[in-house]
């Protein structure tokens, strides 16, 4: 059984409606043999990110964690090949700025997915969805949420494979995907991850004394 922590966003200034909550809520509707799916939303808030993201990690123990974001000037899914050390005095959802510029104390100054961006990016435009590759997350909170799943990852004794994916608004809000495509796209990205962490999880096991 591979389990996966699929989280989306809530929304925040400037973005009554964020998709990526959608999206999730529509992703988790869907059963998948052989996957456990756990699915969140959670609130663009500084504070409940950094309490709330930690336990859900630890509580969940995923295999494959896949968040969502919603990038108001997205034209197609940006696999985001990095998180970066550092945050911007943005307010949330709460009103509320980041009590510190980074991230981890001691943290490393960038984290990078095992994703490869380039090849999901293809995998996607193969099936008529526009992808590309992102070397920037944001310094918000997308950025911060994916900056702690890859630093609990790294830490976790167990492989863990981690991607955030920012996707554009749904179609109403000038979106360029329709809903069907939005959804379409959602679930080859969370589909080629677990076929991925299957893989690489046989490997280990192929190899293993």
């Amino acid at each position: 059984m591979t389990r996966v922590l699929l989280t989306g966003f809530g929304p925040f200034p400037g973005t009554p409606d964020n998709a990526s909550a959608w999206l999730v809520a529509s992703l988790a509707a869907s059963s998948r043999a052989g996957t456990e799916v756990h699915a969140e939303v959670l609130p663009t808030e500084w504070t409940a990110v950094s309490h709330h993201a930690p336990r859900l990690l630890a509580s969940v123990a995923p295999r494959v964690v896949l968040h969502f974001g919603v990038n108001p000037r997205a034209n197609a899914f940006r696999i985001e090949r990095f998180a970066h050390n550092a945050t911007m005095a943005r307010i949330d959802a709460a009103g509320a700025v980041p009590e510190s510029p980074c991230i981890v104390a001691v943290g490393a100054e960038r984290l990078s997915t095992a994703v490869d961006a380039g090849e999901l990016s293809r995998h996607l435009t193969a099936r008529g969805l526009r992808a590309t590759p992102s070397g920037c997350a944001g310094r918000y909170l997308c950025n911060y949420l994916y900056y702690l799943s890859l630093d609990w990852a790294a830490r976790h004794p167990a492989p863990c494979t981690v991607a955030f994916v920012h996707i554009p608004p749904r179609p109403a809000h000038g979106g360029p995907f329709s809903e069907y495509d939005l959804i379409r796209g959602g679930e080859e990205i969370l589909s080629y991850m677990i076929a991925t962490a299957n893989a690489d999880t046989e490997v280990i096991a192929s190899v293993a004394p």
